[in-house]
């Protein structure tokens, strides 16, 4: 996951729980498609942007929602879990990690 871009602003708490949240178009987590732009938490609130693919993407609405129930599984504890969809900078699959080129075939 450091093979990020920003991956300063990523805390890898809130990764790990995004890990379950899959695509399904694509068949991999959010986290390996380096869809997740910034995560980060508070002792109050979770703060997540996220985007995808392609704007044109319909499960974009499921995809946000799957993230925040599994942050707010999570981090129980946390008042505001705030997950964004954010569409700059583009999405490029530069971004993924190496484990999702791999498992795509590109490694």
């Amino acid at each position: 996951m450091a093979s990020q871009t920003g991956a300063a602003s990523l805390d890898s708490d809130i990764l790990d729980a995004l890990q379950a949240v899959i695509d399904p178009e694509v068949g991999l987590s959010i986290v390996d498609l380096g869809l997740v732009y910034h995560a980060a938490r508070t002792a109050d609130a979770v703060a997540v942007a996220i985007t995808l693919t392609t704007r044109a993407c319909p499960l974009g609405r499921m995809i946000v929602s799957e993230a925040e129930a599994r942050l707010r599984q999570r981090f129980p504890e946390a008042d505001m879990v705030d997950v964004k969809l954010v569409w700059e900078p583009p999405w490029k699959p530069d971004r993924m990690t190496e484990q999702g080129r791999a498992l795509l075939g590109h490694a």
